[in-house]
């Protein structure tokens, strides 16, 4: 690989005039416009509601007026948008009455019933693909994420580019480098130049940093007359590549030994056995405590699925985007030691039944679930809040969407849904403040009902769920859609999303179209 060709890869992103704002042309910069993108967080099982709302429903946000669970977020509360109303329609008994994850899941940002007979898929393609057709250079499909086995099954698929067509996202940090590297070659090969993308696989194999590459290059710009900000930049950036590729390198190492490799590398029975047997991820490999395997993918590969989510916005390889955390997993990393995996706990009782007796300190351990992932939906919002872009930053110009699967996991509740939104989209959203949607006091819910006193066997009452906060989230991304540009089928503003936005089912279709305009900055 000749320098001049790496340059045009990840070593020239390393390069990238935009973050260097004091010896950049500032008209020229002004001149481009930068790209708005969405990014979809997506967890599963719901929160507790009590500690996950903040202590307004509208009006300005401190860092003193969130949750416990969202404190986090505090240091770029100006940042941040609290949408608060939103329902999901298609809980279960609603308008279906297969299974509630399913059906929140095929519905969610499909706004569509899933199929009963093709495993519970969606009947529509879902909103980051329509975003993905009309945001994307060349209409590329979106880039979907997740961590742990790649699976095909409803209960992990949100994304879909068609009716009964499932995305399924990809898991492997190395698969998702090397698109990005061979998307940034395949650009200089449309300039004529046709040297081979091999050398920057071969170091990665090795574990050398594609960085040594323009060392040279580094070294005179480092040198360069710059201000003291600009050379910050410079170091977080090289950090975050470099941090990048040692854990593409860590990762694509250790998964030759998980269950997933064989899907996302091609790894052989041959391969496997002679680089050594390893744990697996596969069966109990997600629910049993201690998986050395899966700890890895949830922390090294989690972190690292949102560095390639940063590095792909700054390279501009796609605009839709998502990080998904799967849900029945158990948690024993980063301080957390749980015996019973996520979706038992979000029961209350440990497994799969409902109603069922509660498990000692199932409360304390579900805030610990709900803190873990706002840490890192925090990390997330934080990196891209550090990228400089243009005058503003990159999380400026995305919406960075926490979204759930459900309000209440033991209710299984749509509606009230807990939603964060990082990023104006480019100053089309409005920001540091919570936006009641509906109008009316929604309250915080009522994950606390039962369980409280922390003892095992405690009696399980059923959350009803029966809360404020029933707009259809079919407006928030017709809201989304008009932020960003985007376009109807008749050349116009979105009006509708979905095939029904009420009880009603797709019957009844779409009956309250339009955006939210309270979401809007003025």
């Amino acid at each position: 690989m000749k320098r001049r060709f790496f340059l045009q890869g990840i070593g020239g992103a390393a390069l990238a005039a935009p973050f260097l704002t004091s010896f950049v042309d500032r008209t020229a910069r002004a001149q481009t416009q930068a790209p708005i993108r969405n990014i979809i967080f997506y967890t599963h099982n719901g929160v507790n509601t009590n500690l996950w709302f903040p202590k307004i429903e509208n009006g300005p946000l401190t860092a003193e007026d969130l949750s416990p669970t969202l404190s986090p977020l505090g240091d770029v509360i100006d940042k941040i948008l609290l949408p608060r109303g939103f329902k999901s329609f298609n809980a279960y008994t609603e308008i279906q009455s297969i299974d509630p994850h399913d059906q929140a899941m095929g519905s969610k940002l499909t706004c569509a019933e899933i199929d009963p007979d093709n495993k519970r898929y969606a009947t529509a393609m879902s909103v980051d693909h329509e975003m993905a057709k009309q945001m994307n250079p060349n209409g590329a499909s979106p880039l979907i994420l997740a961590v742990g086995p790649r699976s095909s099954s409803i209960k992990e698929v949100l994304s879909f580019s068609g009716p009964i067509e499932p995305y399924v996202s990809e898991v492997n940090p190395a698969v998702v480098y090397n698109q990005l590297t061979d998307a940034l070659s395949n650009a200089v090969s449309d300039t004529g130049m046709t040297e081979p993308n091999t050398e920057a696989d071969y170091r990665i194999l090795r574990g050398s940093s594609v960085i040594d590459l323009v060392s040279e290059d580094l070294k005179r710009l480092q040198g360069r007359n710059m201000s003291t900000s600009d050379k910050q930049r410079v170091e977080a950036w090289l950090e975050l590549l470099r941090s990048t590729e040692q854990g593409v390198v860590s990762l694509a190492t250790a998964s030759c030994s998980t269950s997933f490799a064989a899907d996302t590398l091609g790894v052989t029975d041959s391969a496997v056995a002679e680089a050594g047997t390893g744990g697996g991820m596969s069966g109990g490999g997600l629910t049993t405590p201690g998986s050395a395997s899966l700890t890895q993918s949830f922390t090294v590969g989690g972190d690292m699925m949102l560095n390639l989510i940063a590095l792909s916005a700054i390279c501009d390889t796609n605009r839709s985007m998502g990080m998904i955390y799967p849900g029945y997993v158990t948690f024993d990393w980063d301080g957390i030691h749980h015996n019973h995996e996520h979706h038992g706990l979000s029961h209350r009782n440990g497994d799969f039944r409902v109603g069922a007796p509660c498990v000692a300190n199932v409360m304390a351990q579900i805030g610990e679930i709900d803190n873990w992932y706002a840490g890192k939906y925090a990390k997330l919002v934080k990196l891209l809040n550090s990228i400089p872009e243009g005058d503003k930053t990159l999380l400026d110009n995305t919406a960075t969407i926490w979204l759930q699967e459900l309000s209440d996991g033991n209710a299984h509740n749509q509606n009230n849904l807990p939603i964060v939104i990082a990023g104006s989209a480019g100053g089309k959203l409005k920001q540091g403040q919570a936006v009641n949607v509906e109008g009316n006091d929604i309250g915080q819910g009522n994950s606390e009902s039962s369980c409280q006193s922390g003892e095992e066997g405690e009696e399980n009452t059923l959350n009803t769920g029966s809360f404020g906060g029933n707009v259809p989230i079919n407006k928030l991304y017709v809201t989304l859609m008009n932020a960003y540009g985007m376009k109807a089928e008749d050349g116009g503003e979105w009006t509708k999303w979905g095939k029904f936005d009420s009880r009603g089912g797709s019957e009844a279709g779409i009956t309250d179209p339009g955006e939210v305009t309270e979401l809007k900055a003025t």
